[in-house]
């Protein structure tokens, strides 16, 4: 299971991204967690991408556990928790309170069945990020967030407080006192999304608040896969070359990342 040290979470989308984010995390002798979208996880053979994450990992001397990102669809929850998948986010945020806590419950009795752990998020946050559409106002409020405690097990807690998917277009406004008020009633690890773009202060900043235990990292992984093809394009040998190019680029974001949580006071 996992426990209770602070993980960035890092997307990813085939083998090789999953290879250089478990080389990151290997490099500085840190567990990681991997995830992925709705969209990449119905891409994938399940069961064998799981095999590989799980067997390199160990081969690498660390722990790495792959959680399912942002997911509506009770049919691919299930596909997951049934094809070695170590978390899933059972995303109600779209629903009224009362239906993300059915929804999140009927979950949560499958995946703990199981031995799976069960990300929810109250509010809404906002981006865009694979199918997920989100509203700009959809931050949560404290009796949403109270009530949803109250009434689910969930073993992770996401909340909107400003923070958003994709590339920050202006400085976001963060609402540092929806993380605290919700680290403050529960001891259930608080998850930020929309982790990419944030500055390294930001990020220390929320590192710094106990109980937020899981930083999600995605568009920054994007931008480095795409900055190390653009090095290797112009750069280009072999493909074993032009590969090493690419897997270097994701690790040495992913690294960067994970040496934040070294900043802790």
């Amino acid at each position: 299971m996992l426990n209770t040290d602070q993980h960035f979470s890092f997307n990813i989308w085939d083998f090789e991204s999953a290879r250089a984010v478990i080389d990151a995390a290997e490099s500085i002798r840190h567990d990681v967690i991997l995830q992925t979208s709705t969209e990449i996880y119905k891409s994938l053979p399940a069961r064998v991408f799981s095999d590989f994450v799980k067997s390199y990992a160990a081969y690498k001397g660390i722990r790495a556990w792959l959680n399912l990102d942002h997911c509506k669809e009770k049919e691919t929850i299930f596909h997951a928790v049934n094809s070695g998948w170590d978390m899933v986010m059972a995303d109600g945020s779209s629903l009224p309170i009362r239906q993300n806590i059915a929804f999140t419950d009927e979950i949560i009795s499958y995946a703990h069945a199981h031995g799976v752990l069960v990300e929810a998020e109250v509010g809404q946050v906002k981006g865009i990020e694979d199918d997920v559409i989100v509203q700009q106002d959809a931050i949560a409020s404290k009796e949403e967030i109270a009530e949803f405690l109250n009434k689910t097990d969930v073993d992770f807690i996401a909340v909107a407080f400003g923070n958003a998917h994709g590339e920050y277009k202006v400085e976001p406004n963060l609402r540092y006192d929806l993380v605290e008020y919700t680290t403050s009633i529960t001891d259930k690890p608080f998850v930020v999304h929309g982790g990419s773009g944030l500055s390294d202060d930001v990020l220390t900043k929320l590192i710094n608040i106990p109980g937020v235990k899981k930083l999600n990292i995605s568009t920054d992984m994007k931008t480095a896969y795409k900055r190390g093809i653009e090095k290797a394009s112009s750069s280009w040998s072999q493909p074993i070359n032009a590969s090493k190019i690419i897997h270097d680029k994701i690790m040495s974001e992913a690294v960067s990342k994970i040496k934040l949580l070294g900043q802790r006071k």
